[in-house]
């Protein structure tokens, strides 16, 4: 059965599927990395913007981060841009980013990511794009587009589904896909070991697995 579920942020939000092209009058910089193991559990949580993922060697998740804000933009009414840092806390074995203050922000991140347990991204607006690094990952985003290549690799599992919009798996071999009105869900089953599931509320996914 396919399963789907529309954040509030996407039912406020539901005729938009494109950030506003408008100009940005202020903008930071930021860059914190920080140092992770295989047990670690990475969880990124962003409102509006653009997320980047990259795959990393180093034993450390490495972030950029530019935050834009401007009065006159469809989501934002200005803020204290100078106030902004990267916020990273630690649980067990969960590290836990996110920008603070994130209200009236237009976010953009770029993430390199080594080899950890899980990664677990959640944004409420834009785009997320790059390359998945082979690990457990669930992916969620309230309205827009998700654009992946997966990393080579022997997969257990590969979910996309959109409430509103279309799902689409490229170079997985007897994947499936379910269409019913508006919604999508695309899957795929193999015998690897690493599963990964993306949500998107409005918008399009497309999940593409790198050669070997």
């Amino acid at each position: 059965m396919m399963k789907h579920k529309i954040w509030p942020l996407t039912l406020a939000f539901i005729g938009l599927v494109t950030l506003s092209t408008a100009a940005f009058g202020k903008e930071k910089e930021l860059t914190e990395s920080y140092i992770v193991d295989l047990e670690t559990e990475i969880h990124l949580e962003a409102t509006v913007g653009t997320v980047e993922l990259m795959p990393s060697d180093n034993d450390a998740v490495e972030i950029e981060l530019r935050v834009e804000s401007d009065g006159d933009s469809w989501f934002t009414s200005g803020g204290d841009i100078d106030a902004v840092l990267i916020k990273g806390e630690r649980k067990g074995n969960k590290l836990v980013v996110s920008a603070t203050p994130a209200d009236d922000m237009v976010q953009h991140w770029v993430i390199r990511v080594p080899k950890v347990n899980h990664l677990d991204l959640e944004l409420g607006v834009g785009e997320i794009s790059g390359v998945l690094p082979f690990i457990n990952s669930d992916i969620e985003l309230g309205v827009g587009d998700i654009d992946l290549d997966l990393s080579a690799g022997d997969y257990k599992e590969v979910t996309a589904s959109v409430g509103v919009g279309d799902t689409r798996l490229d170079n997985f071999d007897n994947s499936n896909n379910e269409r019913m009105m508006v919604t999508s869900e695309s899957t795929y089953e193999g015998t690897g070991s690493v599963r990964v599931d993306v949500e998107v509320g409005v918008g399009d996914v497309r999940l593409s697995k790198l050669s070997n």
